[in-house]
């Protein structure tokens, strides 16, 4: 009796090491942005190092468009235990007078599009004339229309540009962060 306990115990011991290495990669499926064997951890999310304000006085007049620069932290495993990536921006004034914001990121490939107002300007530069102002890439030839929400109007661009989040306090506009994703 004590032999088939003592066998049953040995036996259990590679059983118990397999599940034993086969825990964290299974928490990291489930669970993607944390360190290893954190289960209850805060998020690695990305986080903005600091937000971009501007006021309602920086936007004059409807379809203002204003660049900015974004930086945005990535926790990554090497030294200084984080990436800093500075994404650029465009903040528009529609017509409603919401200020919008997005990357100037094209996901179609990375490329850095433009914002053009004038769509007789549109048509040469990008052979798509739009019905108002759009964001238009010089690579490839999408065009996003800012009043649809970025909606792809031409071009081989899989979806709109990522957008930012825009909060609004009373004469103070801040760009706080940006849409989960990537480039394509």
């Amino acid at each position: 009796m004590a032999d088939t306990t003592r066998r049953s115990f040995l036996a259990a011991i590679p059983l118990a090491a397999t599940f034993g290495l086969l825990v964290s990669p299974l928490m990291r499926y489930l669970r993607p942005t944390i360190k290893p064997m954190d289960i209850l951890g805060p998020s690695d999310q990305p986080k903005a190092l600091e937000e971009v304000a501007f006021t309602q006085k920086d936007f004059p007049e409807e379809w203002t468009c204003l660049p900015f620069m974004f930086s945005q932290s990535y926790k990554e495993y090497n030294p200084e235990l984080m990436e800093v990536r500075k994404i650029p921006g465009f903040a528009v004034k529609l017509p409603t007078g919401d200020v919008v914001a997005y990357s100037r990121i094209c996901p179609h490939l990375g490329c850095i599009f433009n914002f053009v107002k004038d769509p007789d300007e549109c048509l040469k530069g990008y052979n798509f004339k739009p019905n108002g102002p759009v964001f238009a890439c010089p690579c490839h030839l999408s065009v996003y229309d800012i009043a649809q929400g970025g909606k792809v109007v031409s071009g081989p661009a899989p979806r709109p540009p990522r957008q930012f989040t825009v909060k609004s306090d009373g004469d103070k506009i801040s760009i706080i962060s940006l849409e989960a994703g990537g480039i394509a």
